[in-house]
């Protein structure tokens, strides 16, 4: 009798060691998770920060004509950049999509919202199949460069705008001054026009 009893005792014991053990990855990942998250909000520019905490943040980016014809054509498109767009992903993780302006000549002529983003991709399993169903059949990018960059990002409901306007007319995220009417480098993080992204 003593037996039976000191035996259930023992396989009720290794059950729950080995309940326990299963669940060990798992709670693992989770703690490294939370680290990571902490190390990089620590590490955060003040770009990132204002990206992540304003109510109103936005991208500020160039692209070809044929690209943006597609922008307005298709529900989804991949474009690229050869910078890494961190205060833009940073922005991403926080509000699920940030908007995008896009110019042409210093003019604004189309927005956006970015949805996904993949920062330095290794290879092609690091980006996210939607990302890759969205290159079009014209698009010529990776005929001159990778088929990847840098930044590799999808764009949604892109639109034309009926009144274009000079980049000068935005502000800056971070310090408040506008941008500089011949500026042509990319990204600039700003803050949205009123009424510019109403769903947002």
């Amino acid at each position: 009798m003593t037996e039976n009893t000191d035996s259930g005792e023992d396989g009720e014991a290794t059950n729950s060691v080995d309940e326990m053990l299963q669940h060990l990855p798992e709670a693992k990942q989770r703690a490294k998770e939370r680290r990571a998250t902490a190390t990089t909000s620590k590490n955060w520019s003040k770009k990132a920060k204002l990206m992540r905490q304003r109510p109103d943040p936005a991208v500020l980016a160039s692209n070809h004509k044929p690209r943006l014809e597609e922008l307005v054509e298709l529900p989804k498109v991949t474009h690229r950049a050869g910078k890494p767009w961190t205060s833009a992903k940073a922005g991403l993780e926080a509000h699920g999509r940030i908007p995008i302006y896009y110019r042409l000549d210093g003019e604004v002529t189309h927005t956006g919202y970015i949805t996904q983003m993949v920062i330095r991709p290794e290879d092609e399993s690091d980006v996210p199949q939607a990302i890759q169903d969205h290159i079009t059949e014209d698009d010529t990018y990776s005929e001159y460069n990778e088929k990847y960059d840098v930044t590799t990002y999808l764009v949604t409901d892109g639109e034309r705008l009926d009144e274009p306007f000079l980049q000068s007319k935005l502000e800056r995220i971070k310090g408040g001054e506008f941008i500089d009417e011949d500026f042509s480098y990319q990204p600039a993080y700003v803050r949205q026009r009123d009424g510019d992204f109403p769903d947002f």
